[in-house]
């Protein structure tokens, strides 16, 4: 297994070649790994809705799921694994009031292949948006295929 900072170093790794689009337009930021795993993503108009101020709920889903998959990144082997997302429930309750969004995830089931993680999204007044409840199942990455 990794260390934090080796994990750490990937990951930004990752994030700097652009291998996942979505997530760079919209600013994710690894604060922390351990105990719970932190990222932060401003509110650039990227990622607002029609309305101003607001943010559509899919792009809360992804930032509360990849929060949620990082958590996760003591649990399996990452050059060979990667976590799959199998279930996840996300409940809304308002939109934010100002920026930037953190997101905090913790890892509440191990299992030999399947993980649950629960994660809260709140807004820079502490004021919580999202929370969502996920399922991943570990699952080799197919030959011939990098890992993300």
């Amino acid at each position: 297994m990794r260390t934090e900072a080796e994990h750490r170093a990937v990951w930004q790794e990752r994030h700097d070649s652009r291998r996942t689009p979505l997530h760079n337009v919209m600013g994710l930021q690894l604060v922390q790994l351990t105990p719970t795993t932190i990222l932060t993503m401003e509110l650039s108009a990227a990622v607002q809705g029609p309305v101003e101020g607001t943010v559509h709920g899919g792009i809360l889903a992804t930032f509360a799921d990849v929060t949620s998959a990082i958590s996760l990144w003591n649990t399996y082997e990452v050059e060979v694994e990667q976590p799959v997302t199998t279930d996840m429930h996300v409940r809304y309750y308002r939109q934010p009031r100002a920026g930037p969004l953190t997101a905090e995830a913790t890892v509440v089931h191990k299992g030999r292949r399947l993980l649950s993680t629960e994660c809260v999204v709140t807004d820079a007044q502490q004021k919580e948006l999202v929370r969502s409840t996920a399922t991943y199942m570990i699952v080799p990455i197919p030959k011939g295929v990098a890992a993300t």
